[in-house]
């Protein structure tokens, strides 16, 4: 009998797949791009270990789980235009531009997690969907934030579509169940560039 000689059991696709963004801050919103979004890790945890010697011996425990960063890249789309949309997240988190005008005083203003929270969303949701749509996987990342954005590079030897690159921290990540009552189906993006 091979490995998959029945027609129900279908595996789970790298390229069925959408994120869900769901910031408070409407000009820095990414859900108007998620469908330029080309490839994103799924979170990966660390168990930390605690070791113990004892006489000749070393024993070791588990320690803390911690949750790794992730890695998400978008295609440098225009209309809206990604690159301005991601640094309006950067911008709406804290980060002011440094100015040399000093009236009617100096910005003080630093980047924040709760700021990062409303332009990301408290949580940034990856959804696994099967051939009809259908939610086959569902983590979610919560109070997540940018350590670090990359705006891509140029090279004239290449017709490649710029790429924007950003690494993502989360505190926890949560798988749901395989299909969410709430929401059973996935929209699929559609209009100018799909079919």
């Amino acid at each position: 009998m091979s490995f998959w000689s029945a027609a129900g059991p279908e595996p789970k696709r790298n390229y069925r797949w959408v994120v869900r963004f769901g910031g408070r801050v409407v000009d820095s919103n990414l859900a108007n791009i998620s469908y330029a979004l080309k490839k994103v890790d799924k979170p990966k945890a660390t168990v930390k270990e605690a070791s113990h010697a004892y006489l000749n011996h070393k024993f070791y425990y588990p320690g803390r789980l911690e949750w790794e960063t992730i890695n998400m890249a978008f295609a440098s789309v225009t209309r809206p235009d990604a690159t301005q949309l991601i640094n309006k997240v950067l911008i709406n988190a804290g980060y002011g531009v440094p100015s040399i005008s000093v009236s009617p005083g100096p910005q003080v203003a630093t980047i924040g997690k709760n700021k990062f929270v409303g332009a990301l969303g408290s949580s940034i949701d990856i959804i696994q969907v099967d051939a009809d749509g259908q939610q086959t996987e569902k983590w979610s990342l919560y109070n997540p934030f940018f350590t670090n954005v990359t705006y891509g590079s140029l090279d004239y030897s290449n017709e490649d579509i710029v790429e924007i690159s950003c690494t993502v921290r989360f505190d926890w990540a949560v798988l749901a169940p395989a299909i969410d009552p709430v929401e059973p189906t996935i929209a699929i993006p559609s209009g100018p560039g799909f079919p």
